[in-house]
């Protein structure tokens, strides 16, 4: 019996579905050896194919499904040829508005072996889902905005830490198309939400959900709950660690870590569901 539960019938915000669809952006990042035996016990998924081009871009995902769902999950920023597809800002034209040049190339790479493979695994009708981390958020909300204009409905789009990704035009045609159905998690000082900046030209996409510095979510007044935890986050390094942290990276680097969204999202479902009795299966995975 697969680990992680997945409610197929949800609609809105599921931490549940969520703590799924983490669990899947983490595994695209592990031993290539063993992400299907992965999939297939902890997410009980056994179609399965893995994408890796070794080119300039170097991207990689996997698609995978059963009789209800198919999911499709992309690699976050872990190379230096991932920061070069990072620091390639310029918008350039997609369908609708404009978008991210590097990643909009990193997805071409693979992007026709994955829609043939995903029409094929899709046999049944089964709901679409996308996730992913860092750079595999930006690339997740790519696809799936490439597969709503093909009407291929993406039930879910989760991504974790994602850097901003298009224009306005492209965010207010892409929250048309999901209609509430993508949700951006935000960790307190995590930098990578931050980037490509507002004054080049970017916007975020979908529903954000903020963690604050204690792990607790917030998805109604953000900016408020943003404020305040970032600053005591900001108060308590510059008391007690200015010297340190002066020869080390910032606590947005820190923050960006995908453990600390995989922990949260499990510890706020437990609370969400009435106590780790409940959802004892989910503290050790």
């Amino acid at each position: 019996m697969p680990k992680f539960e997945f409610n197929i019938s949800a609609k809105g915000l599921s931490l549940l579905n969520a703590l799924f669809l983490v669990e899947a952006a983490d595994l695209v990042g592990g031993n290539l050896h063993q992400i299907q035996k992965q999939v297939q016990d902890n997410l009980g998924l056994p179609k399965y194919k893995f994408f890796d081009t070794k080119g300039s871009k170097d991207t990689q995902a996997f698609l995978s499904a059963n009789d209800e769902i198919v999911v499709l999950s992309f690699r976050g920023t872990t190379s230096t040829r991932d920061w070069w597809t990072n620091l390639k800002i310029k918008l350039a034209p997609s369908i609708v508005g404009r978008v991210h040049q590097g990643f909009n190339e990193a997805l071409d790479d693979i992007w026709e072996d994955v829609r043939k493979t995903l029409l094929d695994f899709r046999d049944r009708k089964q709901s679409i889902w996308v996730t992913g981390h860092s750079l595999g958020g930006a690339l997740a909300t790519v696809a799936a905005d490439r597969l709503a204009e093909e009407s291929l409905e993406v039930r879910g789009l989760y991504t974790f830490g994602q850097p901003r990704v298009g224009d306005k035009i492209f965010v207010l045609n892409f929250d048309n198309k999901m209609k509430q159905r993508s949700f951006r998690f935000v960790h307190d000082e995590d930098v990578v939400p931050k980037v490509p900046s507002f004054l080049q030209g970017y916007h975020h996409i979908g529903e954000e959900c903020y963690f604050d510095r204690n792990g607790k979510l917030h998805t109604v007044n953000i900016r408020r709950h943003k404020f305040v935890s970032q600053c005591i986050s900001i108060a308590r390094r510059s008391s007690k660690e200015l010297n340190r942290l002066r020869a080390q990276n910032p606590g947005g680097l820190r923050d960006h870590s995908l453990r600390y969204y995989k922990r949260y999202i499990r510890e706020n479902l437990i609370k969400q569901k009435g106590g780790p009795q409940t959802f004892s299966e989910y503290i050790n995975t």
